[in-house]
């Protein structure tokens, strides 16, 4: 039998099967359609990656109800306003913590009338999920169901990050999640043998299109990472030949790479820049071919046993994804394409081809998708995987849902082939004092390939210049350190030198080079605390929250100037 879904159990990946998978949705949904639920019903999931989530989604789609995915990062807070928002009847999660928040949020849900865990519940506030599956499946009532579903019925309201204010709820139907699903072939070739790592956020609509609906619907098989922080080691054990990332997870590995190269003795750091230099040429002489063989035993097919030593594809979405970034796995023979899209389309509006992938553009539309610049440089589109609109949110969506166009807040441009850039987003352009625009995600693309930095904020608004809040690599900062022969420092000491503080200055200087005079950054603040999700400056997906951290570090950036 096809194995599904891979689970790691006992200290190796175990499979389950299409069929286990079939059978457990349908008592699932079975279950909850003897538990009063209707099509229409919202119910919300909270829990990790993990086979079940796979179960218990396509349990609710297929009777019709409609899925509220939440962010494991989720605070008892944001639970409670998703829940009251989506008006979700029934909640379900995996348990410890994300249960302990979930029955949290639920007192303040009044909507919420079942919550059910993958442990065993008290039987009053919290069940079971064993008791949604204990009874006979009843497929003939399933498929009446199954029956009347229509492409353009609501399938699942997606809550988008909220970078800025509270998340809104993205509504999309069975046929805007098909329409991308359609477009796959077009891209990349699915044989039976792939295999993905699902390892990013399921409520991420990247995530739950890409390694979710995509595997199950072409017929191929999904690992789970077991947690954020094994995610390196399952790569190995899983061995995946497709994997959708973002574009911060490849800066870090990438990162960590250079930087374990720098703590390398001097020959294995000039193998290292003899593979780079002979993979950027386009002819070998026979020498040449056979030394890059050999570099390529020795560099490449080391960095490449890092993914699982199957890898044929990177997927990258969700932000842009830098030059220098892209060009370094491709130049691994880890071929990357680059996408585009939101949750208000399901999400993808443009992707590179696998036959024609072009390195800082985000390829063409993806088929049955239209796509057009408007004057203002912003990219609108149409097509049928645009989403009807914001659950209860008219306002928001007459803003975005203009004469059949869905105005997407990028702000980008098409090459001669037809290939979309992307250059900024729109509500983020920089206009300094003397009005020059200036996008901060063009300037800071050019800083994250510098290994000596991780993360990298710039501002600016009605300011004379630009400044910058720095996040260094510490692994890469104490290998330079290291490397000019500098006595061994605290890391708090050596991230407040002034004499790191200026290379990197300097290193700026060079990265910024291409750009105009007015994009340059000035003046730095070193930052040793990253950004991330649980100090709330990033969104579940990766993103900076720009405008949290203006507020939050006002004080420190206006000190530059």
């Amino acid at each position: 039998m096809r194995p599904a879904q891979w689970e790691r159990r006992g200290g190796e990946y175990c499979p389950i099967t299409y069929q286990m998978l079939a059978d457990r949705v349908r008592h699932v949904a079975t279950g909850l359609m003897q538990a009063g639920v209707k099509p229409g019903d919202r119910i919300a999931i909270l829990m990790e990656n993990r086979p079940e989530w796979a179960v218990i989604d396509f349990a609710i789609l297929s009777i019709g109800a409609v899925t509220v995915p939440l962010y494991v990062s989720y605070r008892p807070q944001d639970i409670a306003y998703v829940l009251n928002d989506s008006g979700a009847s029934i909640a379900i999660t995996s348990g410890g913590n994300l249960l302990d928040h979930l029955i949290t949020a639920a007192v303040e849900a009044k909507s919420v009338k079942q919550l059910y865990s993958l442990e065993d519940g008290d039987g009053e506030l919290v069940h079971s999920l064993a008791e949604l599956e204990s009874g006979e499946s009843d497929g003939e009532r399933l498929n009446r169901r199954l029956g009347k579903i229509e492409r353009d019925q609501l399938a699942t309201i997606v809550y988008t990050s909220g970078t800025t204010a509270n998340p809104k709820g993205v509504m999309l139907t069975h046929g805007n999640i098909l329409t991308n699903l359609e477009t796959v072939p077009a891209v990349l070739e699915i044989v039976p043998e792939d295999r993905m790592l699902s390892f990013l956020p399921l409520a991420h609509t990247l995530e739950r299109t890409g390694s979710h609906f995509l595997p199950y619907s072409y017929g191929i098989s999904v690992a789970f990472a077991e947690r954020p922080d094994t995610v390196a080691k399952n790569l190995v054990e899983a061995e995946p030949t497709i994997m959708i990332s973002v574009p911060r997870m490849l800066e870090v590995v990438r990162s960590r790479i250079l930087a374990q190269v720098a703590k390398q003795s001097p020959l294995h750091q000039k193998l290292f820049q003899a593979y780079f230099s002979l993979a950027g040429k386009e002819k070998h002489g026979y020498f040449s071919g056979l030394f890059f063989k050999l570099l390529d035993k020795l560099v490449g097919e080391k960095v490449r046993n890092r993914f699982g030593g199957k890898l044929r594809a990177l997927v990258s979405g969700g932000a842009p994804l830098s030059v220098e970034v892209g060009e370094f796995f491709e130049t691994l023979k880890l071929p990357v394409l680059e996408g585009y899209g939101l949750t208000e389309s399901a999400p993808l509006l443009a992707v590179n081809p696998m036959s024609d992938r072009r390195i800082g553009s985000v390829g063409p539309p993806a088929m049955g998708v239209e796509i057009k610049i408007a004057e203002d440089g912003e990219i609108i589109a149409r097509g049928a995987n645009i989403m009807p609109g914001y659950w209860k949110n008219k306002k928001a969506t007459k803003e975005v849902l203009v004469d059949g166009w869905f105005h997407t807040g990028d702000i980008g441009e098409f090459d001669a082939d037809g290939y979309l850039k992307i250059t900024d987003r729109k509500k983020d352009i920089i206009v300094n004092s003397g009005g020059e625009n200036i996008a901060p995600q063009r300037v800071e693309g050019l800083l994250v390939a510098e290994p000596l930095i991780e993360q990298v904020v710039v501002y600016g608004d009605q300011r004379p210049y630009l400044a910058a809040m720095v996040v260094p690599s510490r692994e890469a900062c104490e290998a330079w350190a290291a490397e000019r022969g500098l006595p061994k420092a605290k890391w708090a000491d050596l991230a407040g030198s002034d004499m790191l503080r200026k290379h990197l200055q300097s290193q700026i200087q060079q990265h910024l080079k291409p750009l105009n005079a007015f994009e340059q950054i000035r003046r730095i603040h070193i930052h040793t605390e990253p950004f991330t999700v649980e100090n709330g400056l990033m969104t579940p997906t990766m993103k900076l929250k720009r405008r949290i951290i203006y507020q939050q570090f006002e004080e420190l950036f206006e000190s530059l100037y």
